[in-house]
């Protein structure tokens, strides 16, 4: 476990006291969960750390900032008006971790963890073509998110990429346009409940091919060890992660073990306001 990664496991344990102390459901995802399972801990040269949580206890949750510790800031398209996701990040901000895609956005850009909404999709085995729309919508408004972000991948002269980047960039601070879009995009997420649902996505992240799929996987779910703690992972994680990744105990090839994260700054000891306005980010 690397420095970046015990810093993120501090913030997992705290989100889990948070939970358990006021029982929410949670569970570990994505290759967080992959992690818990075949690693007992991170993958390797995993960079972050993914939760999800029903609908209904993940509002609870973004109601719980008091409840953190005051170096923890639960941030939302509520909480930091330039932030641009549908799901929340807890960051510490003590730290500094500026992803390349967003040096520009005034946000709190401390290292953070991923904490996802778990909508309902259907009542029925298959999805429905209301909830293909809403996905549709949804990838929209991801690609209209990461365009100025796609302009800035660092490559060596893209001067005018960098032009037309900040062009962008300037319109949808002065329209606040990624605002009103989160709010239409939350509507069409919340049209099912969860609890009236058999299938569920996660629809805010990184959105997978399947990404409807049986409720039944979660359940109440069931403890497992990540590193030297105890999380939460589907009740069914071998279903759901043969779902997800299908043979899921294989390693991909040597060249694809890396982290899915670039950074402009970096710091596990200085916090992001001190850091950007030292090396005038």
């Amino acid at each position: 476990m690397n420095e970046l990664q015990k810093t993120q496991l501090e913030i997992l344990t705290s989100f889990i006291k948070v939970c358990d102390d006021n029982n929410l459901t949670y569970y570990l995802i994505g290759g967080t969960a992959l992690g818990a399972i075949r690693h007992k801990g991170f993958i390797p040269w995993d960079d972050d750390i993914d939760v999800a949580m029903p609908r209904k206890d993940y509002d609870k949750l973004m109601k719980m900032q008091n409840q953190f510790p005051a170096h923890y800031f639960i941030q939302t398209y509520e909480t930091d008006s330039h932030y641009i996701y549908n799901f929340a990040k807890i960051r510490d901000s003590r730290t500094t971790y500026i992803e390349h895609n967003f040096k520009q956005h005034r946000i709190n850009h401390g290292v953070w963890i991923d904490v996802f909404p778990l909508d309902g999709v259907s009542k029925k085995v298959k999805p429905s073509k209301n909830f293909r729309y809403r996905m549709y919508y949804v990838w929209w408004n991801v690609f209209m998110t990461f365009l100025p972000g796609l302009l800035r991948k660092p490559k060596k002269g893209t001067i005018w990429k960098d032009i037309v980047f900040n062009i962008v960039g300037g319109l949808f601070y002065i329209f606040n346009i990624a605002h009103l879009r989160n709010r239409w995009v939350d509507f069409l997420l919340r049209r099912h409940k969860y609890e009236d649902c058999v299938l569920i996505a996660n629809c805010t992240g990184n959105i997978p091919k399947r990404a409807a799929m049986p409720k039944a996987f979660f359940g109440e779910g069931v403890k497992v060890s990540f590193e030297n703690i105890k999380a939460v992972v589907p009740t069914d994680y071998d279903g759901y992660l043969k779902w997800v990744y299908g043979d899921y105990m294989k390693f991909p090839p040597e060249d694809k073990r890396v982290g899915h994260h670039y950074h402009s700054g970096y710091s596990l000891t200085q916090g992001y306001k001190d850091y950007m306005k030292e090396n005038k980010i």
